[in-house]
């Protein structure tokens, strides 16, 4: 039978293993889905571009800032983030709702417009649970 600091030792080597799990998950998990909505069209992804400014006007941030900005600012946040944070992303052109959900319609100028939306945001977000249980596949193995 084990003492009691021995049975100790490995309940804490045990916590802290799965608290790695858990944070690997979590990280891979939520870069993995910024990446996919990231990713452009002529990549094999959902986001239209033309002259890169829509992937660009991408900002990130933690538990509510938005601080970062530039096409790859998820990663940036991710790494400083730890569990129970709140890991945001989004585009501020102005156009990034058409781009999203389309648009049929004149806009304030008077074009007319019948836009298919390319989802860009809503197929990568749709993966979520796919996402979390392939990147908790790759924690079990990496740390098993």
């Amino acid at each position: 039978m084990a003492s009691p600091q021995t049975f100790s030792a490995q309940v804490s080597e045990w916590v802290r293993q799965t608290e790695n799990r858990m944070e690997m998950v979590f990280k891979a998990s939520s870069q993995e889905v910024f990446s996919r909505a990231q990713t452009p069209k002529a990549q094999g992804g959902n986001l239209p571009v033309d002259t890169g400014n829509l992937r660009n006007t991408f900002v990130a941030g933690l538990n509510g800032t938005t601080s970062l900005t530039g096409p790859d600012a998820y990663i940036a946040a991710i790494a400083g983030s730890q569990l129970g944070d709140r890991i945001t992303g989004g585009w501020t052109a102005e156009y990034a709702p058409r781009m999203e959900f389309g648009f049929v319609g004149q806009d304030s100028l008077g074009r007319t417009y019948n836009q298919e939306g390319n989802g860009f945001v809503r197929k990568a977000v749709m993966d979520w649970q796919s996402i979390v249980t392939e990147m908790s596949n790759r924690a079990k193995a990496r740390f098993t």
